[in-house]
């Protein structure tokens, strides 16, 4: 089905929506993609910048893949672009309520929607579909598993508070299989 323009930023407006209901009564993040220490602080004075960084890139993080999973279902063409993006969609619904448990429990706002590069890269996307869509969407996502393992693994190793290192290792072996998944969509879609 093809969605005309207004149609498709509907949806993306709906996901970006949805995405962030779970963190509703957090602040907005700044708009240059890295996390802000000063919206962060609030009662984590104990966390670390770095843990606190974590949780709120986490967090958009992970509204944005929501966004583009459920994009992925819209937009993709193969079925193996659709199945990833369920997958990712559900995996970090999950994920977000899990760590919007730890940010409350370790008093750390978590923004309540995507930064602006973020949603810029939402808005790309929501402008592609079929075959173009599903190859720019999995290079796309094997880039981005790569950094992003890299940084969970730093916050396995570099963390100082013991719920987000948790949530970090937990997460790392979930980013593997993402990528991997990437991986194998990419070779079939060639």
């Amino acid at each position: 089905m093809k969605l005309s323009s207004t149609s498709t930023l509907t949806i993306v407006a709906g996901f970006a929506f949805f995405a962030t209901v779970g963190c509703s009564k957090s602040t907005q993040s700044s708009k240059t993609g890295y996390a802000d220490r000063n919206k962060a602080a609030d009662r984590s004075t104990n966390l670390s910048l770095g843990d606190k960084d974590f949780a709120v890139l986490a967090a958009q993080g992970g509204m944005a893949e929501v966004a583009l999973g459920n994009l992925a279902l819209q937009q993709g063409s193969s079925p193996k672009v659709k199945d990833f993006g369920k997958k990712l969609a559900d995996d970090y619904s999950k994920a977000n309520d899990e760590l919007t448990q730890i940010a409350s429990r370790e008093g750390i706002t978590l923004p309540s929607g995507l930064d602006m590069k973020q949603q810029q890269t939402v808005e790309r996307f929501a402008k592609l579909s079929g075959a173009q869509f599903d190859r720019e969407f999995l290079k796309d996502a094997v880039n981005d598993y790569t950094e992003d393992i890299e940084e969970f693994k730093k916050e396995v190793s570099q963390g100082t508070d013991p719920a987000l290192r948790d949530f970090a290792s937990k997460h790392v072996s979930v980013l593997h299989d993402h990528l991997e998944m990437a991986l194998n969509a990419q070779k079939s879609a060639k």
